[in-house]
């Protein structure tokens, strides 16, 4: 099993390797690991970009997330049609400057999700056969969901989607305070990634007490 280590900015590869349904390439002196199930590659290690776009193009529809400083393959993945963007990434220092959460709880398993957009319905379906996720409830349906997409030992990934017209009124706030909570119980810590383009989420995660720690490219298939 390759040796990922346990930081901010491959929490990703760290969990991916964890799952046992990982694949690897190798890119040069370094790898591109892989999961098929999200159809997420990270590139890791002194890879060779041309390696990296070899391996991409291979893939359509799938990401790839590269250390910031490797703007060479940055390059090498826009030169292929990718579209690449930097995320800054957010941990949170002090554990005493979480907000309130009254009104979160797991999302029961059993709770009617037609209200909410297809693809994050069945986001959501899957996140709970893997793990807790998280809602606030506002006029008898979840409006919000938090929920941890890729876990390592000390890290885990924070996602949180607010469904359009009950944005604004402090549930992600609240559902990502009780979910970091319940994640610290067992001995991690959230990294928050947002794209630089997002900059509610940046808000967001500077809201809740989050700083900016470190960075990684994000690129897409077209």
């Amino acid at each position: 099993m390759i040796a990922v280590p346990d930081l901010p900015r491959w929490v990703e590869a760290s969990a991916i390797v964890g799952t046992g349904q990982h694949w690897i390439e190798a890119a040069g002196a370094g790898q591109v690991i892989g999961h098929a199930p999200s159809s997420l590659m990270v590139a890791f290690g002194d890879v060779d970009a041309a390696a990296v776009a070899a391996i991409a193009a291979a893939r359509p529809g799938w990401s790839m997330l590269a250390a910031p400083e490797r703007e060479d393959v940055r390059e090498a993945l826009a030169a292929i049609g990718w579209w690449v963007e930097a995320a800054r990434l957010f941990t949170l220092p002090d554990p005493a400057s979480l907000p309130d959460d009254e009104g979160a709880a797991p999302l029961p398993a059993d709770t009617d999700l037609g209200h909410a957009p297809p693809a994050l319905a069945a986001e959501v379906r899957a996140e709970q056969e893997r793990g807790t996720v998280w809602t606030a409830v506002v006029d008898g349906a979840p409006a919000c969901f938090a929920f941890a997409p890729w876990r390592s030992a000390r890290w885990f990934d924070v996602s949180v989607d607010t469904l359009v017209g009950y944005r604004q009124l402090g549930l992600a706030t609240r559902v990502v305070t009780a979910m970091i909570r319940a994640e610290r119980a067992e001995g991690r810590e959230p990294v928050w990634g947002a794209v630089e383009s997002n900059a509610a989420s940046q808000r967001l995660a500077e809201r809740l007490g989050f700083a900016a720690i470190d960075a990684l490219w994000v690129a897409t298939a077209p």
